[in-house]
């Protein structure tokens, strides 16, 4: 007998509902440091003002599906840390992410629309070495998307714009993000370091930052593999662009510009891994590879390192195409390469930094 064939269409698919697993419903924070409160709810018409609230309600929620952190434009100053992860578990289709309210490759971007992260933390020293941070990951499966990072004026400071440290952590995508460094003013020590698997470099483009990407193996020395650095710019590094310690030879690294710094890449003194560089420029650089350690750079690496080069580009003119450093000029070194903050190459052409210049 069908129990259902004579009830209402509505209360069937309801008791059809009722019978099916639950799906995790998708959680939505809006903030803006100008228009929000941190009482507020969270909606688009109430934001919060904080990424410090939204991080402890995202922490807070042991609810299951994605999550997603969307910055208005604006500035937001951490005086302390924001660290996301709590007992929320996160998968690689239900993600945390945290992201702009407007990306990069929408139609009415403008520069002026990525939200800007400023740290002014007090560094604490910790082993002798003072450190500061902006975003620490303690989960899995998190984005952190189109935004713009600034420095740390505190001298003597590690600082370092996203982090992610943890035992078997894995999936961090961290794409369209510009990371803007002055080692005279707000200094940048390291942009984005990630220990575990599948630490995911994307459309990113650093400037004049120390360490752009660092590929850690933490303090138990474990490899991270499906790790990958990917059509980004580095501009200017006063230590290296990409740096790996034991990182696994499944490494993915192409479609970067990497000019003007001191070394191209750095590896952890040991490593002899052997990795794949294609489609790449890579041009005025003091050097290409070396050994470094927390403070820096120790020496330049021996023929005991080895790297396999298809198609990389080693001369020519390094330009962005404006002040904003989103993209490279039309002649530079690497333009058809695609890297920059620009996923869709015709809004990249027609994107109006070039007629603000």
């Amino acid at each position: 007998m069908n129990c259902c064939k004579n009830l209402p269409i509505r209360l069937a698919f309801a008791l059809l509902a009722a019978l099916l697993p639950s799906v995790g419903q998708a959680e939505v924070l809006h903030v803006d440091d100008r228009a929000g409160r941190d009482d507020h709810p969270g909606t688009c018409a109430k934001p919060l003002k904080t990424i410090y609230e939204a991080a402890r309600r995202v922490n807070a929620s042991t609810n299951p599906g994605p999550a997603t952190v969307l910055l208005a434009p604006g500035r937001y100053d951490l005086d302390r840390c924001v660290t996301f992860g709590g007992d929320r578990t996160f998968t690689e289709q239900d993600r945390l992410t945290i992201r702009a309210a407007t990306l990069p490759d929408d139609p009415a971007w403008r520069p002026e629309s990525m939200p800007t992260i400023l740290s002014s933390e007090r560094p604490e020293t910790t082993g002798g070495i003072t450190e500061t941070y902006c975003l620490k990951v303690k989960t899995s499966h998190v984005t952190i998307h189109g935004l713009r990072f600034l420095g740390n004026s505190a001298t003597s400071n590690m600082h370092c714009c996203v982090e992610r440290v943890g035992a078997d952590l894995d999936d961090l995508l961290v794409t369209q993000c510009l990371f803007l460094g002055d080692p005279d003013g707000l200094n940048i020590y390291c942009a984005a370091l990630a220990t575990g698997d599948r630490f995911v470099v994307d459309h990113c483009v650093f400037s004049k930052c120390h360490a752009c990407t660092v590929y850690w193996d933490g303090l138990d020395e474990k490899e991270g593999k499906g790790c990958a650095m990917r059509y980004c710019i580095v501009e200017g590094a006063l230590i290296s662009g990409v740096w790996t310690c034991q990182t696994a030879e499944d490494f993915d690294f192409h479609h970067n510009v990497i000019a003007g710094g001191a070394y191209v890449w750095m590896r952890k003194p040991g490593d002899r891994q052997r990795y794949q560089i294609r489609d790449c420029a890579i041009v005025s650089n003091e050097h290409f590879s070396g050994y470094g350690v927390a403070s820096g750079a120790i020496g330049r690496t021996g023929p005991e390192v080895r790297f396999d080069r298809a198609n990389v580009t080693t001369s020519g003119r390094f330009e962005f195409a404006s002040d904003h450093h989103t993209h490279l000029a039309a002649d530079s070194i690497g333009r058809r390469l695609g890297a920059g903050l620009f996923r869709n190459r015709k809004h990249r052409r027609e994107n109006r930094n070039d007629a603000r210049q």
